[in-house]
Order: structure tokens, then sequence, then C-alpha cells
């Protein structure tokens, strides 16, 4: 099994065929991603098709959590990697092909990661790609330019799980067969400067809704649209890497302005968690 994939999520967005929902599961059994999160299925999860075309992944599907919506289902990682057979603005973060993901992971120091999937008739919209810190795109060779929903997450796990194979395979000891002998994904991941790994996606989330209402409470927004302006601030978001201590240091300075200013800390009221959102398919 792939260490790299081992820290993966896979997350399948809006869904509509129950075909798609069991292969995908069933290669998540292939190839060691044990994560599967899915967000407002189109179509009933645990239903004879689903069921059939998992296989020996029946378990993952049928216990999958279901989330309302993207974000709520990255809680727990530190970055997303969106997919999309469009060329898309480079404001959605960075355009990816298969072979830059691990040096992608490495430099946004990734401990877990989300691979993102839009259903089948439309990808992902602008409104979920926009939670992605970066966006994978599949070549293809023929007429046809983008892939089956299942086919996408078939190339795309599987050379993610050949490519980490192959690195390990070329720091092996000369001769030796042995994959005990081999270093561990886990040191060639490592940053460089043993910097701390980056905030979760959900602890991010919640720096972004405290600064937009300090910016309201400042009245900032008497001159700019706010609807027009969150989605440029998540995208200076998504393009800097944050870790916790960095979130809890931002956190502070708007505090301090809030404490300066009106005698309090200006916090949001807390929103729902993740978990308080998740359902499991019946």
């Amino acid at each position: 099994m792939s260490g790299l994939l081992t820290n993966a999520c896979v997350v399948l967005v809006r869904t509509q065929g129950p075909v798609n929902l069991g292969m995908a599961a069933r290669l998540c059994g292939n190839l060691g991603v044990t994560d599967l999160r899915l967000v407002a299925p189109q179509c009933e999860v645990n239903c004879p098709e689903t069921r059939m075309f998992s296989t020996h992944s029946k378990e993952l599907i049928l216990n999958a959590p279901v989330y309302p919506d993207l974000p709520s289902a990255l809680h727990g990682c530190s970055l997303a990697i969106g997919t999309s057979a469009r060329n898309r603005d480079p404001d959605y973060g960075e355009c990816l092909g298969l072979k830059q993901v691990p040096e992608f992971l490495e430099r946004r120091h990734a401990a877990r990661f989300a691979l993102v999937f839009g259903n089948e008739a439309d990808g992902l919209t602008d409104q979920e790609l926009i939670h992605c810190q970066g966006w994978l795109h599949l070549d293809t060779y023929g007429p046809n330019t983008s892939y089956n929903l299942s086919h996408a997450v078939a190339i795309t796990l599987y050379h993610l799980a050949a490519m980490v194979d192959q690195r390990t395979d070329a720091n092996a000891p000369s001769g030796s067969n042995d994959r005990e002998l081999r270093p561990t994904t886990r040191h060639q991941f490592e940053p460089r400067d043993h910097r701390e790994p980056s905030a979760s996606r959900d602890v991010v989330a919640q720096l972004f809704t405290y600064w937009l209402s300090t910016l309201d409470r400042f009245q900032y927004f008497r001159r700019t649209d706010r609807d027009r302006f969150a989605p440029q601030l998540q995208k200076l978001f998504n393009r800097v890497d944050l870790s916790e201590h960095d979130v809890q240091m931002l956190r502070g300075m708007l505090a301090q302005f809030h404490l300066f200013s009106f005698g309090d800390r200006g916090l949001p009221t807390a929103p729902t968690t993740p978990a308080d959102q998740t359902t499991t398919p019946s």
C-alpha cells in the first residue's frame, strides 16, 4: 500500500450514478484509501448497483460520511486538490499534472489531503473549486476530453500509488527486493525545513469567517461589495500555506483590533462543526 495514499481521502461531490459510487469504493480498496467521503450525492447510496460494483469495499461506501457541502467534507485535511477536465483560472490554485502532485504536497507541507472529484455531468463548480488549493487535469489523447468519474478516480489513485513505489524503488539498496528495506514514504515527504504541518482546512475556514466578520464590523464593506470580495479573499487564503501557529497569530491580531476598538474579541458565532453535519447512508 502506498504511503502517500495512506494520508489521502477521496471526496466525491454530487455523484449521480450508483455504479460510479460502487466502482470508486472498490478502487479505494484496491489502492489502500480508507477514507471516502460523499458530498450531497444525487443518487441512492445503499442500493443494489452500489453494493454490487463496490465488491469487497461495500462497507467502505455504505459507511462513508455524507456532508451537505464541500467545505464541511474537508475537515481534518490541510490541503485539497480538485479535478477538472477544463482549464480553470489560475486563481483557483495551481494547475497540476499527476507527476507534480507529490512535489506539490511536499512544498505545501500537507499531512492529510483530499482528492476531490466532481459529478459526472458538470464536474466541480467554481464555487466548489474555490475551496481547493490546487486542481488536477488528466490528459486525454482522443476526441473525448473528459473521463468517466470512476475512470478518473482509477487513473489518479493508481498513478499516485505507482509514482511513490517507483520513488522508493529508486532508493532501495542495490540488489534488494525487500520492501521493508526501502526508506519510508513518511521521510521522503517530510518538509526539508521541518516546518510544522499546514493548518487543517476547517481551521483556516474559521479564520476566514473571523476575518470577514472583522471587516464587516469595521465597516470595510461600505465601499466594497462583500459578495464580490469574499471569493477573492478565499483565493488568497488558498495560495498561502498557513500553519496552525500562523492561524493562531492572525486570530490574535484580529482579536486585539476588536479589544482596542470595542472592548471584546469580536469572535463570530461558533460554526456548526463538520462532524455535526455528517450523515451515513441508510
